[in-house]
C-alpha cells in the first residue's frame, strides 16, 4: 500500500507543530520558578520563607547591556530559628535567560528545610541596578530536553515543507 505524499507531509506538519509546542513548554519549565526573594544588590540583606525543602538557586538579574559587578562572592544564608548556615555551592554550568531587555544568570545554588532564612550580601554594590533574586530550582535536564524536542520539531517541519513542494 503506497501512502500519498502530502498524506505523511500534514502528518509531519502536525507532529512538527505538536513538538514544538511541547519543546517550549519544557524550556519555559526550565528557566522558570517562583520568586522567593528579589534583593537589590544596594542593599545588604533580605528574609524569605521556604514553604517546602528541596532545592533552590540564588540568580542575578537585571536590564541587559548595562554594567555589571564583576565577581560576585556568594552570600551568606543562615536560618533565622537555628541560627544554622545554609551551604551555598556554585552552580555547575550557568544557565542564563534573557527576552531582549531583561536577562538573568544562575550563580548559585543551595539546598533548604522549609522556614525561615535571611540572606546577605558579602558587600552591597551601591550603584549596581541589578538585583538578586531566590528561585526553586528547577533539573538541568528539562532545558536539554526542551531543547531537544523544538530541533526535532524544526526537522519535522522542514521535511514537511520539502515533502509539499518536491
Amino acid at each position: 500500500m503506497i501512502v500519498p505524499v502530502w498524506i505523511v507531509s500534514v502528518g509531519l506538519g502536525v507532529l512538527g507543530i505538536f513538538l514544538l509546542i511541547q519543546g517550549i513548554k519544557r524550556i519555559l519549565k526550565a528557566a522558570g520558578g517562583s520568586v522567593l526573594l528579589k534583593l537589590p544588590l544596594t542593599q545588604k540583606s533580605g528574609q524569605f520563607v521556604v514553604t517546602k525543602a528541596g532545592d533552590y538557586a540564588i540568580w542575578q538579574s537585571g536590564r541587559t547591556l548595562q554594567r555589571v559587578p564583576m565577581k560576585m562572592s556568594a552570600p551568606t544564608i543562615q536560618a533565622l530559628l537555628t541560627g544554622e548556615k545554609v551551604t551555598v555551592n556554585p552552580t555547575f554550568s550557568s544557565i542564563r535567560v534573557n527576552n531582549g531587555w531583561e536577562g538573568r544568570i544562575q550563580l548559585f545554588t543551595f539546598r533548604a528545610e522549609a522556614g525561615e532564612y535571611k540572606v546577605e550580601l558579602a558587600s552591597p554594590y551601591p550603584e549596581s541596578t541589578y538585583a538578586l533574586e531566590i528561585r526553586e530550582r528547577k533539573p538541568g535536564y528539562l532545558l536539554v530536553f526542551g531543547i531537544l524536542l523544538v530541533l526535532i520539531a524544526a526537522a519535522c517541519l522542514i521535511t514537511s515543507l520539502v515533502l509539499l513542494v518536491v
